[in-house]
């Protein structure tokens, strides 16, 4: 039988782990993926925060991982995918403890991002959006909780998606916030990251509706960059608005920079509240940036949590309204484009806060959200997302296979 040493492909982008697992697994015991199923042949790569039969899982620590046992089973995603046939490649790199949106890990490195190989693949799930685009995987699994799915797809120039908060079984997954985390992943076309939905949420996508129109709120086109901005004003008023209905939302409706606030307290809260006690106790080697942030979440007090709470069930209740018109929000994924390999921390630090003005829509709210590859500036990939209302996933899915056949058009 094989070994685990024998799938890990090493020096791959450095999209993959090549040690600290433990003994070794057996192909066998994982699932090889072999059988036939509606993922039979695609390769899956899966972030080193799920449970896989026969190793031990890091969550990008070694301080984390030198307290796991070798895992008895798989995480409930990564066994659906198997049994659907999809053939098990390795674990991928993940930013430390899933706590960052660059893809820098102190101990790991940072993956080559292959689209742009000058500039960050993003995080947390930096290792399986590298695996997807240099094509090492098909499929990749990752998480997100507060954009590590979607603002990768975008970095790479890659398909991804955020489910409904709670649509997919996150058993056997390692959390860091638990009210936004979520199962998420990445495909190398639409109609693959279609597909294992439809594995993992037991759903069918096509043939189903797709948005009636799309919504461009001008809140999310003040955050954007320049060069960005002008190139999604001019795909809406071109191809989008000849051949499908836009709406726009007036200024002021999405209080992006409230809404991010507010994410970012609650994350920091449950953050500690899940590993508060294990930072205590171990004091792990934990990067700088890392470290700054658990800092940070370890002085959140109740009556903070408590208006953030509110600021979140606000939030809910302002994207149903706008969704009541059968219409589904647009706009680039992220405001910038990956920043540059040496760019300061302080500056990556700066896109990860503008970034989660766009991303915590979703994450507030807990909607299903789509990124799409859409085009280049300065030579580095930038996405389009499609959000829509809770459980709306497979018309979101369903509105970004056709607004990728719009943009082609």
């Amino acid at each position: 039988m094989s070994s685990i040493d024998d799938i890990i492909m090493p020096g791959l982008h450095g999209a993959f782990m090549r040690e600290g697992f433990g003994a070794g697994a057996d192909l066998a015991q994982i699932g090889s993926g072999s059988g036939s199923g509606p993922l039979s042949g695609c390769r899956l790569a899966v972030k080193d925060v799920y449970d896989v039969v026969g190793l031990r899982t890091s969550a990008g620590s070694p301080s984390w991982l030198a307290g796991q046992a070798v895992a008895t089973a798989s995480a409930v995603a990564v066994r659906v995918l198997l049994d659907a046939g999809a053939q098990w490649v390795g674990k991928t790199v993940t930013d430390e403890l899933t706590y960052s949106l660059a893809g820098i890990n102190a101990h790991h490195g940072t993956p080559q991002n292959p689209a742009a190989p000058a500039r960050l693949p993003g995080g947390s799930s930096s290792g399986s959006a590298v695996a997807v685009a240099a094509g090492h995987a098909d499929i990749a699994l990752g998480t997100d909780c507060g954009g590590s799915v979607r603002l990768p797809a975008s970095y790479c120039g890659i398909w991804g998606m955020r489910p409904t908060h709670g649509r997919i079984a996150t058993n056997g997954c390692f959390t860091l916030a638990h009210s936004f985390d979520t199962v998420g992943w990445f495909a190398r076309t639409g109609a693959l990251l279609a597909t294992v939905f439809e594995q993992l949420a037991g759903s069918s996508v096509l043939p189903g509706p797709a948005a009636a129109a799309f919504m461009v709120a001008d809140d999310t086109l003040a955050l954007l960059d320049a060069p960005i901005r002008a190139a999604f004003e001019h795909a809406i008023a071109g191809k989008l608005s000849v051949r499908q209905s836009v709406q726009h939302v007036a200024a002021g409706v999405l209080p992006l920079p409230a809404w991010a606030a507010a994410f970012r307290t609650l994350q920091a809260a449950e953050v500690w509240q899940q590993h508060g006690q294990w930072i205590r106790t171990t004091r792990p080697a934990l990067g700088a940036d890392i470290a700054q942030r658990f800092e940070a979440a370890s002085r959140i007090v109740p009556a903070q949590t408590a208006a953030a709470q509110i600021q979140r069930v606000q939030t809910a209740a302002t994207m149903a309204r706008l969704f009541d018109s059968g219409a589904m929000l647009l706009m680039p994924t992220v405001p910038t484009i990956a920043p540059l390999l040496d760019t300061s921390l302080s500056e990556v630090d700066d896109a990860r806060a503008r970034s989660q003005q766009l991303l915590c829509v979703a994450g507030m709210a807990g909607l299903p959200q789509v990124s799409v590859p859409w085009t280049t500036i300065d030579g580095a990939p930038v996405g389009l997302s499609v959000i829509g209302p809770r459980g709306s996933d497979e018309a979101v899915l369903c509105s970004a296979l056709q607004l990728q056949a719009l943009l082609a058009s």
